[in-house]
């Protein structure tokens, strides 16, 4: 069989691969690694109702509740005719993440094709042995995926001095994404790379990327509330700089750095790869393209930033695939080293690609160890499916029901949509809304203070309240007045406070 057909025979098999992984995902699995989606999944099937509304009464203890900004609009409007199949939204928002989560790999393998990238499918496949995590950050039902695939298509415009093509795109970004400056970040550390290796500086193109990203978020149909996000962001992330409880208050766990054995326990390649990249840099520098070089110096800012929020491992993931790759373009891959690796031997040859892809296979194996243990142990089934039938039966529509736990809205929001919350996604929405109240609540669901139900019912207008049956276990308070538990099963109780 020639070269050329074993490797599309090769590449087809590859995205078989990956669709039918991510299906399976998808299908199979209980529930979900991250439980964002649910919010994503029925704000998708509620938005023909809510198109832009600007009210968010879910969310009663927050700036979303008067002020709501969907941060994500184009995203949730991507995935909106599939979260309208059937009833049950979940099912679609997991046939579009799938597409969506294969279209990023599919980008990538593109982008390293049309830059003159030999076999651009190892490269490709790169990704998914550099830690579980990121497989499954790419499988997710959040819109951090959609922005993936938006900045492969930065890194081809970049490449190639579409500065125009970056404005818009910019402008793009800002209406799909929580950060909107993610191709500024990539434009600029690109642009000081390539000026490194002598390629000019590329200022159009950094300015495209960072005038459109404005020009989006003041054009936005949820302007000017996307400057008070944009502030909560940069709010979120300087908690979780802080790290773990400083702050006072508990962000998700994607937030906090991760110290570095645990960092190299799920991302193991990446720890390898960085510093083995530097060196060749370093080392052979003066043999690698301009462009080369800005990819190189993009990839090594965003692991720094990695290494601050873990939640940025997808672009240094996705930007250190395609840097190794021009590396290797320029250097393993060059003629005159095509040429000295031709004499040493075809049987010698066939060992060196042999082992490369049984290095990748290797790590890819270490890496599904990992993401099968997020989408099974760590995907827990929906907490509150029969909780939200007894709310049905029992409560008005529009009767607020206290969340102790703020990471428990998306399963509220999705389960029980005709009641409202407290607080949710974020408890910086609730911080930069009412910071006392904020506290006060923080204080009772990490059980500083004693869980005082009077008190509660009296500060926020509500008299219910709902937790995971397992959390609640932690509040003997809970069995005694003025609480009255009224709903249990295996998974959630209800309690009325009299």
């Amino acid at each position: 069989m020639p070269l050329w057909a074993t490797e599309s025979l090769v590449t087809r098999l590859f995205f078989v691969y990956l669709f039918c992984l991510f299906s399976a995902t998808a299908l199979f699995q209980n529930g979900l690694f991250e439980r964002d989606g649910y919010y994503h999944a029925r704000l998708a099937q509620l938005m023909p109702d809510r198109w832009i509304s600007q009210s968010f009464p879910w969310t009663q203890l927050s700036t979303w509740k008067d002020s709501y900004c969907d941060k994500e609009f184009l995203y949730h409007l991507a995935m909106m005719p599939f979260a309208q199949f059937g009833s049950d939204p979940i099912l679609g928002a997991r046939v579009f993440a799938t597409l969506l989560s294969v279209a990023v790999i599919g980008a990538l393998y593109l982008v390293l094709r049309a830059n003159r990238i030999r076999w651009p499918v190892f490269f490709s496949a790169l990704p998914f042995a550099m830690g579980g995590l990121f497989i499954a950050r790419l499988g997710m039902i959040r819109s951090h995926v959609l922005s993936m695939l938006l900045l492969m298509l930065g890194i081809h415009l970049l490449l190639h001095r579409r500065w125009r093509a970056l404005l818009v795109l910019g402008f793009v970004f800002a209406w799909s994404y929580t950060v909107p400056f993610v191709l500024l970040i990539t434009a600029a550390s690109f642009a000081v790379g390539q000026w490194l290796g002598k390629g000019g500086l590329d200022y159009r193109s950094v300015a495209a990327a960072g005038i459109g990203s404005v020009l989006g978020l003041a054009l936005h149909p949820y302007s000017p509330m996307t400057l008070e996000t944009f502030l909560t962001y940069v709010q979120v992330f300087r908690m979780g700089v802080e790290g773990v409880g400083k702050s006072g208050f508990e962000l998700g766990n994607e937030l906090y750095p991760y110290p570095l054995p645990v960092f190299f326990d799920i991302y193991p390649l990446i720890v390898i790869l960085v510093p083995l990249l530097v060196l060749f840099v370093l080392l052979r520098g003066k043999h690698l393209a301009p462009e080369s070089l800005g990819v190189v110096l993009s990839a090594l800012c965003w692991f720094g930033m990695t290494m601050a929020s873990p939640r940025f491992v997808e672009y240094s993931v996705l930007l250190l695939s395609i840097a190794v790759a021009f590396v290797a373009r320029d250097t393993l891959l060059a003629q005159d080293f095509a040429v000295r690796l031709s004499a040493i031997g075809k049987r010698l040859r066939w060992f060196i690609a042999a082992a490369a892809i049984g290095i990748l296979v290797a790590f890819h194996v270490y890496s599904m160890k990992f993401y099968v243990h997020y989408q099974t142990k760590a995907a827990p089934a929906p907490f509150f499916k029969g909780a939200s039938l007894w709310m049905e039966q029992h409560l008005a529509p529009g009767e607020t029901v206290i969340n102790l736990f703020w990471d428990d809205f998306p399963d509220l929001f999705y389960a029980a949509p005709r009641q409202r919350y407290i607080w949710g996604l974020d408890p910086t929405y609730t911080i930069r809304y009412d910071q006392n109240k904020a506290i006060l609540l923080e204080n009772f669901r990490r059980h500083l203070i004693r869980l005082d139900g009077r008190m509660l019912a009296d500060m926020l207008q509500a008299h219910w309240i709902i937790l995971r049956a397992s959390r609640a276990a932690g509040y003997p308070e809970l069995t005694s007045a003025p609480f009255r538990e009224v709903y249990r099963d295996n998974a959630a109780v209800l309690f009325k406070i009299e």
